[in-house]
């Protein structure tokens, strides 16, 4: 049985390779050029890839093998791997040239929205710069408002999408597409939906105190009393990132900082080389491209790159740190693995990493050494920083509680109330009052619901991870920043094991411990 199911593996690989580097190549080009030509030929490789996938005979075949028991471990994982992508795949090719169509139209969209006030067409950094900096209340809640005007435009399709996921899902027997995602990204919803629970009673409290603060600090700020404060107060298009929580003006300490600089300084300092990913990547804002930020691994075989929007500011240098996290990863998976290994165990692996990196802003050895802030200052900053990560956490898991039940909830009945939805969950979680007489599709502003969809928890469930591995770095190798024993350490225990295991048997072999929440609660303490 192994020498076929070996020989079923080499068939695949064979075969799934070049429609995987031809995909993803079109990804590239349509995200840095967003021009109908390049989103064209994104589609027609999706569905290439789709159609591969969704065959049938080779969807059996694959479940039966990897049903089969085996005497090579690595060879019951990649049959494992092969099933779950086959599995995800499952539908017919009218449903297929749906899918794609409708992702297409939506993602061309996004693409090549700019938000406009007045006339004046903006980009997402120049609304969040507003957002960020403005004491006047007309002008943020304008900026505010023109960032959600791109929903108007494609709600209709984002149900359409979720109700066409859903057929899918429901034919091969999931409840929706919701289930079928988790299902098939080896997390059981039940034990999800009870730790956001447990997350949602653990953080409400001192999320309320944190923002009793904010708010009074806000007020002030804007020259109001606090319950004429609404979502555009507080500085940022979603609430998922932290305002300015003092008179201390941390973001001014980053302000005019070479993210490439800085990240190179990083990097170095843990003996993990990241300037062929950079030399690779597009860095930089224009016209029609994705004003987003992700990490691309084009082929498993170290083509690896980044796409940001770069600025000399807080967020942008954070980000940068962020998505190279998820390039070292990509790049130094042990390419002696079958080429289906060759990725991350989960999602929420890569980005357990690439959000432990991003904090490394916040760190005062950092700020001294790759900041060049003097100690005195580094440890006032650091003072600040540190504030501000634990505001940072809880303000993001709050949020992530809003996406992933309103995601679930979308999933279960795409043609209910989602306008109201989004707000109710909003005011539940995030403790934000609506907009009077707001009645918009402001939900289908947020690019992930319809383009990474099912994928917000995998950031929680990697901040739950990223506290796990710091902690281990500091026990087994003396802290993270400036450390090439850490560097090391993140090499061989987090990164070379690639895909073997499945996530939890990962985050074990890494930290030598369970999957377990403690270290990232104790973070918000």
């Amino acid at each position: 049985m192994t020498d076929q199911a070996r020989q079923f593996v080499d068939e695949i690989t064979e075969a799934v390779r070049p429609l995987f580097t031809t995909y993803t190549h079109a990804v590239w080009e349509a995200a840095i050029s967003g021009s109908d030509e390049a989103n064209e030929q994104e589609k027609e490789t999706q569905a290439a890839l789709m159609r591969f996938w969704a065959d049938g005979e080779r969807h059996d075949q694959a479940k039966r093998l990897s049903q089969a028991d085996h005497d090579d471990a690595l060879i019951e994982r990649t049959l494992k791997v092969i099933f779950l992508s086959a599995a995800k795949a499952q539908q017919d090719e009218a449903t297929i040239q749906e899918l794609t169509e409708l992702e297409a139209s939506i993602r061309a969209a996004y693409y090549n929205f700019r938000a406009e006030i007045d006339g004046q067409r903006l980009t997402d950094n120049q609304l969040d710069n507003m957002l960020r900096t403005s004491t006047d209340t007309g002008e943020v809640q304008a900026a505010y408002l023109a960032s959600k005007q791109i929903g108007a435009e494609v709600a209709d399709d984002v149900r359409q999408l979720a109700r066409a996921r859903n057929r899918a899902a429901q034919e091969q027997g999931f409840r929706d597409h919701f289930h079928k995602s988790l299902t098939l990204d080896e997390i059981d919803e039940t034990w999800l939906m009870a730790t956001f629970d447990k997350l949602d009673q653990l953080t409400r409290e001192p999320f309320g105190q944190l923002k009793g603060s904010m708010d009074d600090h806000l007020a002030r700020r804007f020259g109001l009393a606090t319950a004429d404060l609404r979502p555009w107060h507080y500085g940022d298009r979603f609430f998922q990132i932290a305002p300015s929580l003092s008179d201390f003006d941390l973001d001014q300490v980053y302000q005019g900082k070479d993210p490439v600089k800085l990240s190179l300084a990083t990097y170095d300092g843990l003996g993990l080389e990241v300037r062929s990913i950079l030399e690779r990547s597009d860095l930089y804002a224009r016209d029609g491209k994705n004003q987003h930020a992700f990490c691309l691994d084009l082929d498993r075989e170290g083509d690896v790159r980044t796409l940001n929007n770069l600025e000399p500011n807080l967020r942008w240098i954070k980000t940068l740190l962020h998505e190279l996290g998820h390039a070292v990863y990509d790049e130094l998976i042990d390419r002696s693995l079958p080429w289906v290994l060759r990725d991350p165990p989960h999602t929420l692996s890569t980005e357990a990493v690439a959000i432990l990196m991003g904090e490394r802003t916040f760190d005062e050895k950092w700020l001294r050494e790759v900041m060049g802030v003097s100690s005195d200052e580094a440890r006032q900053v650091a003072e600040f920083a540190q504030q501000r990560q634990r505001a940072e956490k809880l303000i993001f898991t709050r949020w992530v509680l809003v996406m992933t039940n309103f995601e679930r909830t979308m999933y279960a009945d795409p043609d209910a109330d989602l306008d109201n939805l989004w707000w109710d969950l909003v005011e539940r979680y995030q403790q934000l009052t609506r907009p009077d007489g707001r009645s918009a599709p402001d939900w289908a502003a947020k690019y992930h619901i319809p383009l990474a969809p099912v994928y917000y928890h995998n950031y929680e469930l990697g901040s739950i991870l990223a506290a796990q591995i710091e902690e281990s770095l500091n026990q087994q190798a003396g802290g993270l920043t400036g450390n090439k024993a850490a560097g090391e350490w993140l090499r061989r225990q987090v990164f070379l094991p690639g895909a073997r295991f499945d996530w939890r048997s990962h985050a074990e072999h890494a930290n030598r411990r369970p999957f377990a929440m403690e270290a990232f609660v104790t973070s918000l303490s």
